[in-house]
C-alpha cells in the first residue's frame, strides 16, 4: 500500500500514444516504470461487435513522480509518443477529474457503453430541446458513438453548422438529403429552364 509521502508526489499526468498502442504502451509503461495507470475504456459498438475500446483513442493517464521518474524514460517507452507537456512543462491533471472520469465510466458500463443513435449523414432531425426546439436540421455526423454531433441547420435563410447534443435530436420526417437545382451546364454557362 502506498504512503502518504508516494500519494502526495504522485501526481497524474496524459500521456499520448501512438495510434492503436494504448495497452502495449500502459503495459509497458507499468511492467519498466513501475507506473500507475489509467486507461479509460468503454464499451462502443465497432464494426457491428461490441467491445473495449479506449474513451480517449491515442492518449492515457499515468500516475507518476517527476522527482523519480525521467521524463525521457517515459517518452522512450515503447508505444509512448510523449509526456503531455505545455510551455515545455508537464502539466499535471487534478485527482478530482480522475475520481469524475472513473465515475463516468462506471455509469457508461452500467448503460451498456456509449449511448448509440440511429442518425445517418442527411438524415432530417429535429431539434427537441433548447432555444432552437422546433427547428429541423440535416444530420452530419459523426456516425460513430457520440454526446454531441454535427447538423445542418437553415436558421435565418443561411445554413449554419453547429454541434447539438445527440439525445436533444429526434427523427423528422423524409430521411433523403434535398438535392440543390443544378444552376449551371459546367464553367458557368447557365441552364435556360424554357428548353
Amino acid at each position: 500500500m502506498p504512503t502518504n509521502d508516494e500519494i502526495m508526489t504522485k501526481l497524474w499526468y496524459v500521456i499520448h500514444t501512438k495510434p492503436q498502442q494504448e495497452a502495449l504502451a500502459a503495459s509497458m509503461l507499468e511492467e519498466r516504470l513501475s507506473i500507475t495507470i489509467f486507461l479509460p475504456e468503454v464499451r462502443q459498438r465497432r464494426q457491428g461487435h461490441l467491445r473495449q475500446a479506449p474513451l480517449f483513442p491515442g492518449y492515457l493517464f499515468a500516475g507518476i513522480d517527476l522527482d523519480h521518474s525521467e521524463v525521457s524514460s517515459v517518452n522512450n517507452t515503447p508505444g509512448v509518443v510523449r509526456l503531455v507537456a505545455f510551455g515545455g512543462q508537464p502539466k499535471p491533471v487534478p485527482t478530482h477529474v480522475i475520481d469524475a472520469l472513473r465515475a463516468r465510466l462506471a455509469e457508461l458500463d452500467a448503460q451498456g457503453g456509449l449511448p448509440q443513435h440511429p442518425f445517418h449523414t442527411g438524415d432530417r432531425v429535429r431539434l427537441k430541446e433548447g432555444p432552437l426546439a422546433g427547428l429541423e436540421a440535416i444530420f452530419i455526423g459523426p456516425m460513430r458513438p457520440a454526446e454531441r454531433v454535427r447538423v445542418l441547420l437553415e436558421f435565418l435563410g443561411q445554413e449554419q453548422e453547429t454541434l447539438v447534443a445527440v439525445e436533444d435530436l429526434e427523427a423528422a420526417g423524409s430521411t433523403a438529403m434535398p438535392k440543390r437545382p443544378r444552376r449551371t451546364r459546367g464553367k458557368g454557362r447557365s441552364i435556360n429552364p424554357a428548353r
